[in-house]
C-alpha cells in the first residue's frame, strides 16, 4: 500500500514567531538561531511541529504532525540526518510512522527509513 503525506516546515526565522513550525535550537559558532549557518548549514539542530496534510498545499486540513528533529552533518555539501513520527489522530488515521536516517537533500528523489510504528501502522 502507498502512502503519500506532505510537511511543511515552517523555520523561525526571527520574524515569523506565529507562524514558525520549527526552529534552529544549536548552530555553530559562526552561527545563530535565525538563520541557518553557511556553508551547507554544517552545525545547525532544528526540531520541528509541522502540520501533515494530504497534498502540498499548507492551508489544507491537516490530518497530523510530523514532529522531532534534524541536524546538517556534513561540511562538504548538504545533507542532513532526521529523526522524527508521523502521528497521526484524527478520524481517518491514529498511531505513529517513525523515521530515521540521512537525507541527501540535494537529490531529487529521496527516502528515509521507516524504523517503527504504532495504532494503524504498527509493525
Amino acid at each position: 500500500k502507498e502512502l503519500v503525506f506532505y510537511f511543511h516546515d515552517i523555520i523561525y526565522n526571527g520574524k515569523n514567531a506565529r507562524n514558525a513550525t520549527s526552529a534552529i535550537v544549536g548552530s555553530p559558532a559562526w552561527g545563530n538561531k535565525t538563520n541557518l549557518a553557511t556553508p551547507n548549514r554544517f552545525g545547525d539542530v532544528v526540531i520541528f511541529d509541522d502540520p501533515i496534510t494530504l497534498d502540498s498545499d499548507l492551508r489544507s486540513t491537516p490530518i497530523g504532525r510530523a514532529q522531532g528533529l534534524y541536524l546538517y552533518d556534513k561540511k562538504e555539501i548538504l545533507t542532513a540526518w532526521f529523526g522524527f513520527s508521523f502521528v497521526f489522530n484524527s478520524t481517518q488515521l491514529k498511531g505513529t510512522i517513525n523515521f530515521a536516517g540521512a537525507d541527501d537533500i540535494m537529490k531529487t528523489t529521496r527516502d528515509l527509513s521507516v524504523v517503527g510504528g504504532t495504532g494503524d501502522f504498527f509493525m
